[in-house]
């Protein structure tokens, strides 16, 4: 689009990611957090179009268009709402506009997702599974699988924020696989089909297959509440990013950045968006029901101080839909200058805008798949879309 447009392309990195710390290796650090939110970051945005504009002459009429994918989406529709002398118009892929705490309907839209691309019998699968898993904590008769996993040594499958650290960390593998790598869906069910006839000896099969494959070490696999508190601690941002061999494990979904203290500091005081499966419909049960919403409270306080409350997290939700608006909206009042477009398959479409004129939902597709160029190997429908895009973008120009 930028050649077809005679444009110049501009990366801008969000503050408190990669480089961009305002404090230095202090940035992480509890008192210099408050400078890390969302209107900041938009007008950090807003500067750098004036700075360029101010800075090069051959610019100064021309239009900026953005483009961005999941968050930096979001950001994208925000941006051109908040600074409409600034922004001629957006395209946002993948993105969540509404700010939402208990976001159940993620895991939802992971079961059915798994269902469309493959088939009833493995998310039914899955769904026993799980359950099986429960009656084994139920019964006090987990140990032995967590042996067979080398679980340390202190985890305590007795421990509410411990059980919900396993549950939440082993759909995490499911999700990261519906998220973005949906391609393979349909070969990890065709492997936990094909491990035994019964659901529950299968599943705990293809359990014992990935901690097999996955296991990189001999020390003791942390399947604990601490290990995920870890990874948001100040001194796991202060790292490499990598995590030790006793904190990382095969069912908790690692965030391998350098930057995810800084995104769940955004979650706990601006979107939530937590991966809950307290779902008030039974869809949800195909990960059993195991992750309440205060599992992820008792994170945001245990990471960032005892002010950091659930009450916080539900005013900074609030106040980011009263300012955005949400999905409930007219587009010919809001967002008239924004073309959003999702994939079928990815779980944060609940929270996106997917219909009317302005809105694309690709069959067969996941998250921010489209953000490429035209390709031959794309679906028809998938490059009918790029050219809709284009098209909607070139006439704001």
């Amino acid at each position: 689009m930028a050649v077809e447009n005679s444009g110049m392309l501009f990366y801008t990195e969000h503050r408190y990611y990669g480089l961009s710390l305002p404090h230095g290796n202090k940035s992480f650090q509890q008192p210099y957090l408050k400078q890390l939110n969302l209107h900041q970051s938009l007008a950090d945005l807003a500067h750098f179009i004036r700075h360029q504009r101010s800075e090069n002459s051959e610019m100064r009429d021309s239009k900026v268009i953005l483009v961005g994918g999941s968050y930096s989406g979001s950001l994208a529709a925000w941006m051109t709402q908040l600074y409409p002398e600034l922004i001629a118009s957006s395209w946002a892929s993948s993105a969540p506009l509404l700010a939402k705490a208990d976001f159940y309907e993620y895991m939802e839209m992971v079961s059915s997702s798994i269902n469309l691309s493959y088939g009833k019998n493995c998310s039914l699968r899955i769904e026993r599974g799980f359950k099986h898993l429960v009656k084994l904590f139920d019964d006090d008769d987990i140990n032995d699988l967590l042996g067979k996993f080398h679980a340390c040594k202190d985890y305590n499958p007795r421990d509410p924020l411990d059980r919900a650290a396993f549950f939440n960390g082993l759909g995490n593998y499911f999700a990261l696989l519906v998220q973005s790598y949906r391609a393979y869906i349909p070969r990890l069910c065709e492997t936990l089909m094909s491990l035994d006839t019964n659901d529950e000896v299968a599943f705990v099969a293809f359990l014992e297959l990935l901690n097999s494959e996955g296991r990189r070490t001999s020390e003791c696999q942390d399947f604990g509440y601490s290990s995920m508190l870890q990874l948001f601690s100040a001194e796991a941002d202060q790292s490499s990013g990598s995590m030790t061999a006793t904190t990382s494990c095969i069912f908790v979904l690692i965030i391998n950045l350098f930057s995810a203290r800084a995104w769940f500091y955004q979650t706990c005081n601006e979107f939530g968006w937590y991966t809950t499966t307290e779902s008030p419909s039974n869809l949800s049960s195909a990960f059993a029901r195991e992750v309440p919403l205060s599992y992820f409270e008792s994170l945001c306080r245990d990471a960032f101080g005892v002010e950091q409350s659930a009450q916080l997290l539900a005013q900074g939700v609030k106040q980011t839909n009263g300012q955005f608006g949400g999905f409930g909206f007219n587009q010919s009042e809001r967002y008239a200058q924004v073309i959003f477009t999702h994939g079928q398959l990815d779980p944060w479409r609940a929270l996106g805008q997917q219909t009317g004129h302005q809105a694309i939902v690709l069959t067969g597709y996941s998250h921010v798949e489209d953000l490429a160029s035209i390709r031959v190997s794309d679906s028809v429908q998938m490059n009918l879309a790029k050219l809709r895009v284009m098209s909607f973008l070139r006439r704001h120009i």
